[in-house]
């Protein structure tokens, strides 16, 4: 098989190397020919300059002969002499110019040519060069005649030194076999250069190719020279118009010297590989032998092989022939379960007893190992009579001679009992590591005395970020904090054997990050030390969690303050342990600030509020603690009731600075009551409470701070018995309305009146507005209340239509609870349809706080309104939120100024300017505008001067009951 391999691969090297080499041959010969014709034309276009010189010198005697015959015709033979020796003085390479007749005689001092008639006159031309033959100097020389024609029959005849033409080849670059040569039309050498020698060809004649026999265009051919016989690629150019044609040739042996070499190493590699070849087959036959040789000593020691597998339970076989014929020992026999003897027995009967599962895989291997000489190595179970199995390791190798067919031999073994024992190995270290390696938590194992790390798995190496490799070089210390490492040196000295559950642990991942692990544990032998298996099961997003619902539990998540529950159970366990001690309490109740979100936006409402708790939690933990009482209060508490005077400064002092955000400084302000305890019986949540009386009290007072006193429980408790007493007020008919008028300044005349709410006790005496209205909104009862007052304004209209005053409108306040409920409309148009109202008979008026509270909800509201015929205006404009976009995008009609800035406007130059801006303000959105609270007639004068249209107050009417306001009306008729 070597052979044929070797002598096929040697024989196509050699095609190989024959067809580059004549490839490169054919290269070579292209290139040579390529610059022979390259050579060719770049002497022929030298040699055309030559000629054309001489050619422009003789035309130019010609022309000067003319001239001189004309302009001076006595002295024209002179002056042409004259200009012929000038130009033969010019030109070297001219021998001498004489004019000539026809017939050749000189008719100038000069030799003439008689032949002349014979090869010029045939050639002719007007202003052309006629190049003629040679003809010897007699000096062993050579000179070409030219003829130029001259006159009508007569010649201007030069004689060209031949030598000029061998000057103009001679340092060209032609090889060493290399020649450039010059021909006539007929083939005579003109001038010939050679690197052979420096023979004169000049003169001689040689046949012409056909390619080339009329000395035109250009030809490239491979010919011998007639010359001297040297072979040649040649390149003929014949394109200078002048009949001499250029031969330049590259001796082809030269050309071909380098190609000669490259044969020269293709043959060496070519004798190499033969040798190298022989060599190998040599070896190989060599090698063949020995195998032969030592296969023969197999046979001869069979009997002591015999032996020797009967004590190690092994058998011996050997494939005897082509036909498949095993031959076996008797232990080998009765391995496959077959008659213990020796015997040559079919492989089927073999292969037969095989398991299903093996017979194909060993089939293949051992027709390999048999086919190709590669060792036979398996392991097979064997299916015995009794339907029990046997495992077998078989081996063995291929040996033969060129003269017999080849021979496996080789060896069985019952592997039975060590391939059962490692079963049972596998399949316990399968299941340990399929539990190791897949479970989702992470897994490792430790050395007890060392504390590093054997072994670890994948969730582990996810989990903590490091590689099993960074793992093994670590122990236990470095995934927990240097904080934790002497606890947990303490816990493995007190550790017990049984013990599984080491408890939650802190530990640290590569990139520094920190988890909570649960760890379980068991000590193990891993490689013959002790150990402990470890599980971590990670619980810190449940211990995250369970830690942030506890924080949750006592803090507010806006503000990260405690609640105020948490804080009352703090200040309860306080007091629990430390009897007798005392504490103060300040409750901060933030202003309106649930007006700066529909405002400002919720951002910055957020921002002022978080601003805010802040600034208090930083004197909270100045005196002690501080709370959060939704929405918009805290709570401060002085441990030492001694600083309540200190605590009450730095939070005055907190408050009184601006909070700033992207929107420019909001100032903040903020009602605070301040109140001690606790006293006997009292709990933390008592005391808190006195204070936020307190703070409620100053509020309602419009100041910063009270402390608090048992008086203000009183007036607590009698709010709490007057909200009780106005759930039944509107069923007692408590309540009533009064009407003040609204009167147009321009004519002084009735145009409104607003319908007052007043509540009248049983006992006598009234509740004011200001008391009842707000316990009203808190409690929802200004929804039935609002409903009543409608149905009032309603009859009070009707009324005073059927007195004649049919044009005065009634106006009803309407708080934010009824406007931004869902039946304020319809409740609106239902009145108007019972009581036939028409389109304006009823005004509303909203405050400012009603309308940025929802403006979008406000808005819906006051659109339905609208097309209900209501007219709207906004209440005590400029004291609250004041916005131009709610101006701008809401459907009102008036603005009504507040009483504040009325009053003395005609001297409080403040109140005048505020006053001319709200005027002029409605007046560019197209809104009417009715002042407030006129007391005084210099007042009323001045409004009507700067353009207010409507005003109502004490001077223009009080609020009185609708039979007064008729009865006045009748007597002001």
């Amino acid at each position: 098989m070597v052979r044929t391999v070797g002598v096929v691969l040697g024989v196509v090297l050699m095609v190989g190397l024959a067809v580059l080499l004549l490839q490169d041959r054919k290269a070579r010969i292209d290139a040579a020919h390529r610059q022979s014709l390259a050579l060719a034309t770049g002497v022929d276009r030298l040699l055309y300059f030559g000629l054309r010189n001489l050619e422009r010198a003789m035309a130019g005697i010609s022309a000067d002969a003319e001239v001189f015959a004309t302009t001076a015709p006595e002295q024209a033979q002179a002056l042409l002499v004259d200009g012929v020796e000038g130009v033969v003085s010019r030109h070297a390479e001219l021998h001498s110019i004489v004019l000539v007749d026809a017939r050749g005689q000189a008719m100038t001092s000069g030799e003439g040519d008689p032949d002349l008639p014979g090869w010029a006159t045939p050639m002719r031309s007007a202003g052309r060069l006629l190049v003629g033959p040679l003809q010897a100097d007699g000096d062993g020389g050579w000179w070409l005649r030219l003829a130029f024609p001259f006159g009508q029959d007569q010649w201007l005849l030069s004689r060209l030194h031949a030598s000029e033409f061998e000057r103009m080849i001679r340092d060209l670059d032609i090889g060493r076999d290399g020649s450039v040569t010059m021909l006539d039309q007929l083939g005579t050498v003109l001038a010939r250069v050679q690197n052979g020698g420096n023979v004169d060809f000049a003169g001689r004649r040689i046949q012409l190719p056909d390619q080339v026999r009329d000395a035109t265009g250009t030809a490239s051919l491979r010919m011998v020279s007639q010359l001297d016989g040297v072979e040649r690629t040649a390149g003929f150019s014949g394109t200078n118009g002048y009949g001499v044609l250029v031969a330049a040739g590259i001796g082809l042996d030269e050309a071909l010297t380098p190609w000669m070499w490259l044969v020269a190493l293709a043959s060496a590699i070519v004798a190499l590989y033969w040798m190298g070849l022989g060599y190998l087959v040599y070896r190989l036959a060599t090698g063949e032998r020995a195998r032969d040789a030592l296969l023969d000593e197999l046979e001869a020691q069979a009997d002591w092989l015999d032996q020797a597998q009967q004590a190690a339970s092994t058998g011996v076989w050997r494939l005897e022939s082509d036909d498949m014929m095993i031959r076996v020992s008797a232990h080998t026999a009765a391995i496959f379960g077959l008659a213990p003897e020796a015997a040559v027995l079919p492989a089927d009967r073999f292969f037969e007893r095989m398991h299903p599962e093996d017979r194909a895989r060993v089939e293949q291997a051992f027709a390999e190992s048999r086919g190709s000489g590669t060792p036979y190595l398996t392991e097979y179970r064997v299916l015995l009579d009794d339907g029990s199995e046997r495992w077998i390791s078989a081996r063995g190798g291929v040996a033969g001679s060129g003269r017999a067919p080849g021979r496996l031999a080789g060896t069985v073994v019952d592997i039975t009992s060590r391939r059962l024992a490692q079963a049972r190995i596998e399949r316990a270290e399968a299941q340990f590591r399929a539990l190791f390696e897949r479970n989702p938590l992470p897994f490792w194992v430790f050395d007890v005395a060392t504390l590093r790390f054997i072994a670890v798995n994948q969730a582990a190496v996810a989990a903590y970020g490091y590689s099993v490799r960074e793992f093994l070089e670590k122990t236990i210390l470095d995934i927990r904090p240097p904080e934790d490492r002497p606890a947990l040196m303490g816990a493995m000295r007190q550790r017990t054997g049984d013990q599984d559950v080491d408890g939650v642990w802190t530990h640290v991942r590569k990139d520094g990050s920190r988890l909570d692990v649960r760890i379980f544990s068991s000590s193990i032998e891993f490689g013959g030390r002790p150990a402990r298996l470890v599980l971590a099961e990670d619980i810190s997003d449940r211990m995250t969690y369970e830690r942030d619902l506890a924080w949750r539990a006592t803090h507010d998540s806006t503000t990260g303050l405690e609640t105020v529950e948490a804080l009352t159970d703090r200040l309860d366990r306080r007091a629990a342990d430390a009897l007798g001690a005392r504490y103060a309490v300040a409750y901060v109740r933030l202003r309106e600030l649930e007006l700066v979100a529909p405002t400002l936006g919720r951002s910055t409402s957020e921002l002022l509020l978080r601003e805010m708790a802040e600034r208090i939690s930083l004197v909270g933990e100045t005196f002690g603690l501080a709370g959060y009482w939704p929405s918009e209060s805290f709570v401060v508490v002085a441990l030492d009731a001694s600083r309540r005077h200190e605590m009450l400064a730095a939070l005055e002092e907190a408050i009184a600075m601006p909070v700033h955000t992207e929107g420019g400084a909001h100032p903040v302000e903020a009602s605070i009551g301040i109140a001690e305890g606790p006293e006997p019986g009292e709990g933390a949540e008592q005391v808190i409470g006195h204070a936020a009386l307190a703070a409620l009290k100053a509020w309602q007072e419009q100041t910063q701070a009270l402390p608090y006193d048992h008086a203000m429980a009183e007036e607590a408790a009698e709010r709490l018995a007057l909200a009780r007493s106005l759930r039944d007020a509107i069923d007692n008919r408590e309540f009533e309305l009064h009407y003040q008028p609204i009167r147009r300044l321009e004519d002084n005349r009735l145009v409104s009146v607003e319908a007052l709410l007043r509540w009248r006790r049983p006992g006598g005496g009234h509740v004011p507005p200001a008391t009842f209205i707000p316990l009203a909104e808190a409690s929802g009862l200004i929804v039935p209340i609002g409903r009543w007052v409608l149905a009032e304004a309603a009859l009070g209209y009707r009324r005073l239509a059927a007195h004649g005053h049919g044009d005065v409108a009634v106006a009803i306040n309407i708080s934010a609870v009824q406007l931004l409920g869902d039946g304020l409309p319809d409740a609106i148009r239902s009145v108007q349809a019972e009581h036939g109202l028409p389109v304006g008979a009823l005004h509303v008026e909203l405050t400012e706080s009603v309308v940025v509270r929802r403006p979008q909800v406000a808005r819906a509201r006051m659109l339905e309104l609208r097309s209900a015929g209501v007219r709207i205006s906004i209440d005590d404009f400029g004291t609250g939120f004041s916005s131009m976009a709610y101006l701008r995008n809401l459907p009102l009609d008036c603005l009504k100024i507040d009483r504040s800035f009325v009053q003395n406007v005609h001297a409080d130059e403040r109140n005048a300017s505020i006053c001319r801006a709200l005027i002029a303000l409605a007046r560019g959105l197209g809104l009417g505008t009715i002042a407030e609270g006129v007391e005084r007639e210099e007042e009323l004068e001045w409004l009507r001067r700067n353009g207010c249209e409507q005003a109502q107050g004490y001077h223009l009417g009080r609020p009185a009951p609708l039979d007064d306001l008729l009865q006045a009306l009748r007597a002001a008729a």
